[in-house]
């Protein structure tokens, strides 16, 4: 548009929003710019008729002028201010602006003529910006008078020694009569760490009024004299560090190095010194300690903190002593036991984080090792206690073995191929044969076999023809078990469920009886042994074993219809059915409330991922799930909340912080692995994972996952407790015992004299030589 025809379009009558008014003013704006006077006559017309808001806030946004250039220095701006037109707070505003972020003396020689501070408009959104400019103004302009000091506005200022507002902010400051903006002033000078700010406050006298923050400023500025004369023991500068953020402690602690010959331990525990306190600081706060007590050799104090301290720290802390020894027989031989041990850094942070310590199985059985006829295994079951593993092999034979020295305790021989196994007790197994090939016109008999120290006897399915055991379990009673078994015709759903006893009779319990059931039946037992389940892709059965009969049909049981058989799970109060998608039904207390499951999944629907085995482990609390991704194999343990049952999640369970599937290593191509859980819950047991072999893992190390890595100042009694518990686990690693042993002699070395009556052993940290009376 021609500047002419702009000039025109100015003096017609547009409306207010009218897109060609806009289109002129810039154009004349941008003529005005270039010091066309043509248009900066009608520029100073528009700002008279069309109002200066509308004028500046367009001549200052980038499609006129453009935000890099130096605006101040436009000829539009050199005629309005030898003008009669009065400036407007616009351009006043933006000028001290630009002017308090970076000094230019040409914008500066504007400002001064204008003689005009920020204006009252921007007191609400910027208020220190009018205070500044009439601090900038003097005597000679519009003075701050009466106006309230902005003390932060004019401490920062007052730190800047590279524009002239910091010279007038300091005599500002020195005469003002301000302690929040000396406070501030003072703080500026350290935490920037600016020197000419420092020495300013060093020759004026300047310091924080706080008595806390002035002992921590003659510190951080190397007033010594003025530190040792406040604070001689330490006590205002303990009780400033323990409130200070983080930087500030990390400067705080150089500047007591420099300075020397300050009670570091009371200034970053605090008053007490109790564990707690000590225990409590971080992994830099602890470095710092126990550097400084090393170097003044300061052996009597370091030696209870170390006890304190992390295990790893522990250990590497109590080689730096020399030839120095605590007294007391106890101390030393705390001592003693820590100087000797390895580093056990890498083991402790495995054992926090849970990598490595599961990439390879904590216990690998090679049956040929214990035996050469025992070949791959197709089933296991523990013994009651948990100390002994019972195996079925496809070399027709099945034994047991002692976890405690993984050595063959029994070893039972089949003209057959056993495919189930129970173990009853520390010597007595019954054993599923599928018994002697006899042709495709007369299939072999399944057999169940009983097996203890007074030799074997044969168990007898009375007249119904068992060809396949699904499951054998053991159930509450000594020693009592069930067996699910399918007779000839499979295809009609002719299952049966028997109870048995070493010595008498297999029983139909009549649970099954009259019902059809889809081919893919499994069952599953409660903790106690007491409750069985049956379940298939349709159906769920729930019985009490003294009643079986009596079952209960579950509500809401149809799952997607599917050949497979699903996993299922019980706990004392739940009832898990997954299938191999990932997918799984709850039902609480499914015996007697009669509701629906809970439909949820253990994984998000687009992993690659196969359920391949669910149980409820006692000692974790949770559910636990094995899953095949490719060849790689993992647990999981879902929050219960997940699973629809919060009520769980209120209770204080120890090593559930594991959001993540655990890895458990990989199998081989072809392999077909499946699980079994010790009875409580603290032995995993793979099969089939690698040919010939059993893996064994133990659980019960994820109860120490939440603890094992902070300091032993901050364990309590309970995870002593936890710790004594995962040691006496048949399957631990010689690496993890070794640690674990180590952590429990220290807790035990610190816990020596406390004293524990009733419940409050596990609520509070209880320092050496404390009582604790609980009701």
């Amino acid at each position: 548009m021609r500047i002419r025809i702009a000039v025109v379009m100015l003096w017609l009558p547009l409306g207010k929003n009218s897109r060609w008014r806009h289109r002129a003013l810039e154009t004349v704006l941008r003529a005005a710019d270039s010091g066309e006077p043509v248009a900066l006559r009608a520029a100073v017309g528009a700002i008279k008729s069309l109002g200066p808001d509308t004028v500046w806030e367009i001549w200052l946004g980038t499609a006129v002028f453009g935000v890099s250039q130096r605006w101040w220095t436009s000829p539009l701006v050199a005629e309005l201010a030898s003008s009669s037109t009065a400036v407007h707070d616009v351009l006043v505003d933006a000028g001290w602006r630009e002017w308090l972020d970076e000094d230019k003396p040409e914008l500066w020689s504007l400002l001064r003529r204008w003689n005009r501070a920020a204006t009252m408009s921007t007191a609400t959104s910027d208020p220190g910006l009018r205070f500044l400019s009439r601090l900038a103004l003097g005597d000679d302009g519009e003075t701050s008078g009466d106006e309230t000091v902005d003390a932060p506005s004019l401490a920062h200022a007052a730190a800047r020694f590279d524009h002239p507002i910091g010279e007038r902010a300091r005599a500002k400051l020195l005469t003002c009569d301000d302690s929040r903006a000396v406070d501030l002033f003072c703080a500026t000078a350290v935490q920037a760490d600016t020197p000419d700010a420092v020495e300013f406050c060093l020759t004026h006298h300047l310091a924080p009024a706080d008595a806390a923050e002035r002992a921590a400023f003659f510190l951080r500025t190397g007033q010594h004299e003025q530190y040792r004369a406040l604070d001689p023991d330490g006590a205002l500068l303990a009780a400033h560090y323990r409130n200070a953020p983080t930087e500030e402690r990390s400067a705080l602690r150089e500047a007591m190095t420099r300075l020397g010959g300050i009670d570091v331990l009371r200034v970053l525990a605090g008053q007490r010194h109790r564990d707690g306190d000590v225990a409590s600081l971080n992994h830099k706060e602890r470095a710092y300690l126990t550097g400084q007590l090393t170097r003044r050799r300061d052996w009597d104090r370091l030696w209870p903190l170390t006890v304190l301290l992390p295990l790893a720290d522990a250990v590497r802390v109590v080689h730096a002593f020399g030839d120095w020894r605590p007294s007391g027989e106890d101390n030393r031989r705390m001592f003693e036991t820590l100087l000797a041990a390895g580093p056990v850094a890498k083991q402790v942070k495995a054992l926090s984080t849970g990598s490595p310590v599961w990439g390879t199985p904590h216990t690998r059985i090679a049956l040929r090792d214990l035996d050469e006829r025992a070949t791959d295994v197709v089933d296991l079951d523990f013994a009651p206690d948990g100390r002994g593993l019972a195996f079925a092999s496809q070399g027709k034979c099945a034994g047991i073995v002692d976890l405690d020295s993984t050595t063959l305790f029994r070893l039972y021989h089949f003209t057959g191929s056993p495919t189930r196994i129970a173990q009853l007790g520390p010597d007595a197994v019954v054993v599923a044969d599928s018994g002697r090939y006899r042709g495709r016109q007369r299939p072999a008999r399944t057999r169940l076999h009983y097996y203890d120290s007074q030799g074997r006897q044969t168990l007898r399915f009375g007249t119904t023809r068992i060809t396949h055991v699904r499951e054998l379990r053991r159930t509450a009673g000594d020693p009592c078990f069930i067996v699910l078994a399918a007779q000839d015709s499979t295809e009609d759903g002719e299952w049966t469920l028997f109870t048995g006893e070493a010595g008498g009779p297999l029983v139909d319990t009549g649970m099954l009886s009259g019902r059809n059931h889809h081919p893919g039946l499994t069952a599953t037992l409660d903790p106690e042994g007491r409750t069985v389940a049956v379940l298939d892709q349709r159906t769920a059965l729930v019985a009490d074993l003294a009643d079986p009969t009596a079952a209960a049909t579950l509500r809401g049981s149809t799952a997607a219809a599917g050949d497979s058989m699903p996993h299922a799970a019980m706990s004392p109060s739940l009832l898990v059915r997954g299938n191999d998608q990932g997918r799984v039904q709850v039902w609480r207390d499914p015996l007697t409330s009669g509701k629906a499951p809970v439909s949820k999944r253990l994984w998000q629907q687009q992993e690659d991922r196969r359920l391949i085995g669910l149980s409820w482990s006692p000692a974790l609390q949770r559910l636990l799930a094995l899953s095949r991704r490719g060849l790689d194999i993992a647990v999981h343990l879902p929050r219960l909340k997940a699973l629809g049952t919060p009520a769980y999640d209120e209770w204080p369970v120890p090593g559930t912080r594991v959001p993540k599937p655990i890895p458990l290593g990989s199998t081989v191509p072809g392999a077909r692995p499946f699980m079994r859980l010790s009875p409580g819950g603290d032995v995993l047991a793979m099969g089939g994972v690698l040919p010939g072999h059993i893996d064994l893992y133990a659980l019960s190390l994820l109860t120490v996952r939440p603890f094992i890595g902070k300091p032993m100042g901050l364990m309590r009694p309970r995870d002593l407790t936890a710790v004594v518990t995962v040691l006496e686990n048949p399957v631990l690693d010689e690496e993890s015992r070794t640690t674990l042993t180590l952590l429990r002699t220290c807790l035990e070395h610190r816990f020596r004299h406390d004293v524990w009556l009733g419940d409050t052993h596990g609520a509070a940290v209880a320092g050496a030589y404390d009582i604790e009376l609980g009701g």
